[in-house]
């Protein structure tokens, strides 16, 4: 079933309650936006089994994401094998801003070598934090369908050349964001855990100056692509993304699209590669 877009938007004035527990044991549901942030040091199994300074890499990446969730009134949650993970209560644009910041820092000349391969995703949702712990040993724990998405997201943008992808859960609580982000509708996720769909956006702002502009040029035409082919106008939907391909080759998506509509076309593709872009 399609998931219910809920259009609330963020309550910076509420009060902002304590996110991770400290007493083992004992655990907390909020929602909230979960971000992760992943790079190529944390998804190359090459360079994760002969590189043994692999932690102090990822140790000076935390320490960078860190202060700029300092900024953005976001906190970390925990780092592991799929990225460093943040939370943000106080709303979904402190988390976007952040995301952007993060890249457009990333471009730094001093930084460039540590964030190589960086991609964000961003899921708002119920999240279940508690502390787990044996004799004196304590480590938080984050259980959550909304983790397990930022998680999915952040993984699969760089096979979009992409570097920030949101769900339609947080965009639809980000006041005009259509005016104030330059996104582009990427198409449509399907949770099988909990059996719903939605909207997943491209925010191209975290992006190189070239790739965002080739997006922001090519918008219109992508965009109605990805409605013809959600509509099952496979042929039409081609055309489109054909076109866009041959002002800028390196769409990523657009290459995805076609394919997509060739499978379609052919007869080949099953009834959720019809409708779905990705299913996590």
């Amino acid at each position: 079933m399609e998931k219910k877009a809920d259009k609330k938007t963020d309550n910076k004035a509420g009060k902002k309650e304590r996110v991770l527990t400290s007493n083992p044991g004992v655990t907390e549901k909020t929602d909230a936006v979960i971000m992760n942030i992943s790079t190529v040091f944390f998804r190359d199994k090459v360079m994760i089994n002969k590189d043994a300074g692999l932690i102090s890499i990822i140790n000076m990446q935390t320490e960078d994401v860190g202060n700029a969730l300092g900024k953005h009134n976001g906190r970390l949650v925990c780092v592991t094998r799929s990225g460093i993970s943040a939370v943000f209560e106080g709303g979904c644009d402190d988390a976007l801003k952040c995301a952007i910041t993060i890249c457009q820092e990333a471009e730094l000349e001093e930084r460039k070598p540590l964030f190589r391969g960086l991609s964000i995703g961003l899921d708002y949702g119920t999240i279940c934090v508690g502390v787990v712990g044996y004799s004196g040993f304590d480590m938080p724990l984050v259980m959550s369908e909304t983790m397990d998405t930022a998680v999915f997201l952040s993984e699969t943008a760089i096979k979009y050349n992409s570097r920030i992808l949101i769900t339609s859960d947080v965009s639809t609580r980000l006041p005009d964001f259509q005016m104030r982000y330059n996104s582009r509708r990427l198409g449509k996720i399907y949770h099988t855990a909990t059996d719903v769909a939605e909207d997943i956006f491209d925010v191209y702002d975290g992006d190189l100056a070239d790739t965002k502009y080739s997006k922001m040029r090519s918008r219109f035409f992508f965009e109605t692509g990805v409605d013809l082919f959600l509509k099952g106008k496979y042929l039409e939907a081609r055309t489109y993304f054909i076109e866009l391909l041959k002002f800028d080759r390196n769409d990523a998506a657009a290459k995805q699209y076609v394919y997509r509509c060739d499978s379609c076309i052919a007869g080949t593709a099953d009834e959720y590669e019809k409708q779905y872009l990705e299913i996590q």
